[in-house]
């Protein structure tokens, strides 16, 4: 399973967009290795502005898989957040959720985000960043 970061999403909707990248999460959708969490959903889809968009990309998500952000996702998170404090590390609340909901899934999570790969050098986090792809 793949956990695809709202990061990534933006280049796969943009028109001009990475092609390279939408055909690599076009591949994962079709495979039904898509997943998204409610944080990535709310990242993407407040962003939109014209609501003929923001049905089509919802009708989309809804049919990815989706995984749940629980009580137990969000100790973990923090967890996580207090173990990369220590060493000086800061990085959004948001992308430890994200994190922490990859590692419960074992999902690798996808993204184009900095903040992904100090966590995973401080946690069982599997991540590839995906920026290659966008040139």
């Amino acid at each position: 399973m793949i956990l695809i970061d709202s990061s990534v999403w933006i280049y796969y909707y943009r028109p001009s967009g990475s092609i390279r990248i939408q055909e690599l999460i076009t591949t994962a959708i079709l495979e039904d290795l898509a997943a998204v969490n409610g944080i990535i959903k709310v990242e993407i889809l407040s962003g939109i502005s014209r609501e003929t968009e923001y049905k089509a990309v919802e009708s989309d998500f809804d049919g990815f898989n989706c995984f749940e952000i629980t009580a137990d996702t969000f100790k973990k998170a923090s967890v996580t957040g207090f173990n990369l404090r220590k060493n000086g590390i800061t990085v959004p609340s948001t992308d430890l959720i994200i994190a922490a909901t990859a590692v419960e899934n074992n999902a690798v999570l996808y993204h184009i985000d900095k903040h992904f790969g100090l966590i995973s050098k401080h946690s069982r986090l599997r991540q590839k960043n995906l920026e290659e792809l966008i040139s």
